[in-house]
C-alpha cells in the first residue's frame, strides 16, 4: 500500500518515476547569453521545456531534472549547436555548485576535494552520479545522469564541469588521461578538443575522465586549512531561523548531511549552533522527535531512488549513511513493511496509459 501510494504521488506530480529528481536552477547558468550568442530565443526554449522564463535568476531553485535536459536539447537543436552543452560548461566552475563547492575548495588534497563533491552532490543534482575506480596508475571518474528522455548536452555538461573543476584546482599543468563520452562524434571535433584535450574518445563505453592518481595526491593548492571551519558554518544555514520551525531547519540540515553519514543529534544541533538539549526541546515543543525527521528524510530520498531504479541497493545505502546495505535493508523493512528491492520491483510495475501516453518534444 505503502508504495502504491508512493507510486501515484509520482505520476500526479510528475508522470513520471524519475519526475522528483531535481537540480538546482544554477545548472542554467549562462544558458539565456548562450541561447543569445546564437541569435535563439531562451525564454522560448525554457517554455517548451516547462520550465518558468527566469529560472536562471534563482540559482538555489529546484527544477525537474528532466525539464532541464530537455531544455538544453531544445536549444542546442534551435542554435545549430552541437556542443551547446560542451560551451555552457565553459562558464561556469566551483561558484556554481554553490555549498559544494565551498565544501571542496578546501580540502586538503586534490583527490579530497573529488570525494567531496562525490558525498554532497545530491545538494546540487539529484539525478547525477559521480563514482570513482582506482586502478595501478589512473582513477576513472564516471558520471552517470540519472533522467529518461535525450541527456547528449546534459552529460556533455556533466564531464565538461568534471574536467574543469579538476583543471581549476590542479592548474594548467593538468591534463586527463583521457575523457570519454558516450554520444556520438560531432561533426566538428574542434571545440571538444579545446576545452578536453586531444586524448579524447566518442561513442565510449561511459562518460567520464581519467585522471592520473599521482595528481589526486597532490596538495590542493586552492586550499586554506583557516577557511575550512568558516565553509562548515556557512553550510549550517546562517539564517539563524528566519521564522522557520524548527523541524523544517532540522530536516534542512539532515538533506546536507545524510551523504556523509554524520547524522546523529548532536551533529545536526552543532551545525545549527546551538546544543543538543535546546534541539531535543524545540522538537518536542513542536510534537516529534528527531529520529522520526531522520526517518522521514531517509524515507523520502530511499523512496526517491528505489523508484527512479538507476542506483543499487548498497548505492543508496551509502547515500543514506547507512553502515552496510543489510543495515539499510532492515530499515527499509521496519519502515514500509518490505524489502528495498520487492518495493522497487512493485513500482516497476507499467504505470497507468495516462501517464505513459506523452509525445517526445519533436526538436
Amino acid at each position: 500500500m505503502a508504495c502504491l501510494i508512493y507510486k501515484l504521488r509520482h505520476i500526479l506530480l510528475n508522470m513520471s518515476q524519475t519526475g522528483l529528481l531535481t537540480i538546482r536552477a544554477a545548472a542554467l547558468t549562462g544558458f539565456a547569453a548562450l541561447c543569445r550568442s546564437y541569435g535563439a530565443d531562451a525564454a522560448r526554449a525554457l517554455r517548451r521545456a516547462g520550465l518558468p522564463v527566469d529560472a536562471e535568476s534563482q540559482p538555489d531553485r529546484r527544477l525537474p531534472v528532466t525539464a532541464v535536459n530537455l531544455a538544453m536539447e531544445i536549444a542546442a537543436a534551435e542554435c545549430g549547436c552541437d556542443d551547446f552543452g560542451l560551451r555552457l560548461s565553459e562558464l561556469r566552475g566551483f561558484a556554481n555548485l554553490g555549498p559544494i563547492g565551498l565544501l571542496a575548495r578546501d580540502e586538503p588534497t586534490i583527490g579530497a576535494a573529488l570525494a567531496a563533491i562525490e558525498a554532497y552532490l545530491p545538494l546540487h543534482n539529484d539525478a547525477l552520479v559521480v563514482s570513482r575506480e582506482r586502478f595501478d596508475e589512473v582513477t576513472v571518474v564516471r558520471c552517470v545522469v540519472l533522467a529518461p528522455g535525450a541527456k547528449v548536452q546534459a552529460r556533455d555538461v556533466a564531464v565538461a564541469m568534471l574536467h574543469r573543476i579538476v583543471r581549476e584546482i590542479a592548474g594548467s599543468g593538468w591534463s586527463a588521461e583521457e575523457v570519454c563520452l558516450t554520444r556520438s562524434a560531432p561533426a566538428d571535433r574542434s571545440k571538444f578538443r579545446q576545452v578536453l584535450g586531444s586524448r579524447l574518445r566518442f561513442a565510449a563505453e561511459f562518460d567520464g575522465v581519467a585522471i592520473g592518481n599521482e595528481w589526486l595526491e597532490r596538495p590542493n593548492p586552492l586550499a586554506d586549512a583557516g577557511f575550512r571551519p568558516y565553509a562548515s558554518q556557512l553550510l549550517r544555514l546562517t539564517d539563524p531561523g528566519g521564522g522557520q520551525t524548527m523541524s523544517s531547519r532540522v530536516r534542512r540540515v539532515l538533506a546536507l548531511l545524510l551523504p556523509s553519514g554524520r547524522c546523529t543529534s548532536a551533529q545536526v544541533a552543532a551545525r545549527l549552533g546551538m546544543s543538543r538539549r535546546t534541539l531535543v526541546r524545540g522538537l518536542e515543543a513542536e510534537g516529534t522527535r528527531f529520529l522520526a525527521l531522520l526517518d522521514a528524510e531517509r524515507s523520502e530520498v530511499a523512496c526517491r531512488q528505489l523508484a527512479a531504479n538507476a542506483r543499487s541497493v548498497a548505492e543508496i545505502s551509502d547515500l543514506l549513511g547507512f553502515a552496510s546495505p543489510a543495515a539499510f535493508s532492515t530499515w527499509f523493512r521496519r519502515c514500509h513493511g518490505t524489502s528495498p528491492r520487492d518495493w522497487a520491483r512493485t513500482c516497476a510495475d507499467p504505470a497507468p496509459d495516462f501517464a505513459r501516453e506523452q509525445p517526445s518534444p519533436q526538436l
